[in-house]
């Protein structure tokens, strides 16, 4: 069973920790708590510290700019655990709609491993969109009055010609 980690925003981990990496082939429409749906791409990596190992699935929503991550409720795992809770991260990204790819990315020569998962959205800090809480509700009253008074002038004119 995997478990939302809130306070991880980024995976900021070196590429070399990263032994296994599936990703989404295409985008899916999902809504996460907190967040309008939105078009995501998911990720599913295995990292390995010495004995012990963490699975990861990753979602990366593309409106917002930011990630979302679960991990196994029980957190990190012994080396001959990892491959079953593997696949329940794989059934669950795939439960979601979303086909994975082998990335081979384990083949892949160091420098290759740094560039490829430097590029990756989810080892990159998210990008914050602030918006103005106070201009966006000063757009919309107005945008509002404009119809308020477009419709006023139509239903005008509707009695008018009665």
């Amino acid at each position: 069973m995997f478990i939302q980690h809130k306070q991880l925003k980024n995976l900021n981990v070196p590429a070399e920790k990263v032994t296994h990496l599936h990703v989404a082939s295409g985008s899916v429409q999902l809504a996460f708590a907190g967040y309008p749906p939105q078009l995501c791409q998911a990720y599913l990596l295995q990292i390995s510290g010495g004995s012990k190992v963490l699975i990861v699935v990753a979602f990366y929503l593309e409106e917002s700019q930011s990630s979302i991550f679960f991990v196994p409720k029980f957190g990190e795992l012994p080396v001959e655990d990892a491959e079953a809770v593997y696949e329940e991260g794989y059934s669950f990204i795939e439960s979601m709609g979303f086909v994975l790819n082998e990335s081979d990315f384990h083949l892949l020569s160091d420098q290759k491993k740094r560039s490829y998962w430097s590029a990756l959205p989810i080892s990159q800090l998210p990008k914050n969109k602030a918006v103005n809480r106070s201009e966006v509700s000063i757009k919309k009253d107005e945008e509002m009055l404009k119809l308020r008074r477009r419709s006023l002038e139509s239903l005008g004119r509707f009695f008018a010609s009665l």
